[in-house]
């Protein structure tokens, strides 16, 4: 299939230049030091313990990568010119767009499943345990997390015509979502308190919107599934069912499928 072929040659664009290949490798490599170090902190550790472990690394991490994969997908082939040559060859711009994100996308699962299972592996031996089961839904939760910020990066590029507006979109993305985003809750507060729509503390359909955002999912999901908390605001037994796990993992699944969707979108409408 034509998609087939265009993820490959992304991988084979990734693979070739020397520092992308570090950029991978190290993405690998903070699993790999999480699952070196947690037995040093934790005694008879097991594979769930790694997951909650490696939750504040990860979400700095794979936002980054994620992103700095997707950011230029499209755009910095239109600036060349190389997109009119791809689609006057018989690629549709679906074709473009879908084999553009699965080789880059799938270059990211690779690094993070060698990484989850190297990590793992470390954890148990020699005092630990392996837990397969549970080893195989983080790697999961994990690449759904890593895959939805290559789609926000690819939708970044689709949206943009310029490499530079597509650089600063995504780290205004990245400063937004990583750095600033646990800081806004005080402030979404007052806004809602000075509107009369909150009280003491936010409501549930505000702690819902602020809660939409990929890296709250994430953990969300990380301390459901993996360290067992049924505490605060979202995982407490009186919370709704929406501030749950199982609907952050729905809405991390919408986090990799609609951006590009909505990218593609843009794309298909646009003149090159």
């Amino acid at each position: 299939m034509v998609w087939q072929a265009i993820a490959r040659k992304e991988v084979r664009g990734l693979i070739k230049p020397r520092r992308r290949r570090a950029g991978l490798a190290l993405v690998a490599l903070v699993f790999v030091l999480g699952g070196y170090l947690l037995p040093t902190t934790t005694a008879s550790p097991e594979t769930a313990d790694l997951a909650p472990y490696l939750t504040g690394a990860v979400t700095l991490v794979l936002p980054l990568f994620g992103l700095l994969l997707g950011y230029k997908t499209i755009v910095s082939e239109r600036e060349s010119g190389r997109i009119l040559l791809l689609l006057s060859l018989p690629h549709s711009r679906l074709e473009a767009v879908f084999g553009k994100f699965l080789g880059r996308g799938g270059a990211l699962a690779l690094v993070v499943t060698i990484g989850v299972v190297l990590a793992s592996a470390l954890v148990a031996y020699p005092f630990g345990s392996l837990q397969l089961g549970v080893m195989l839904a983080y790697l999961l939760v994990t690449l759904v997390y890593g895959l939805a910020f290559v789609s926000i990066g690819m939708s970044l590029s689709t949206f943009t015509r310029s490499g530079q507006r597509a650089t600063a979109a995504t780290f205004g993305v990245f400063f937004v979502f990583v750095v600033l985003w646990t800081e806004l809750r005080a402030p979404f507060r007052i806004a809602l308190d000075y509107l009369g729509l909150a009280g003491d503390g936010l409501p549930d359909w505000a702690l819902f919107v602020y809660g939409l955002e990929p890296g709250m999912c994430y953990s969300r999901a990380v301390r459901a599934f993996f360290a067992g908390s049924e505490q605060g605001a979202y995982l407490g037994p009186d919370a709704p069912f929406y501030l749950g796990e199982w609907v952050a993992l729905i809405v991390l699944l919408c986090w990799v499928v609609v951006p590009v969707a909505a990218g593609y979108r843009r794309f298909e409408v646009t003149d090159l």
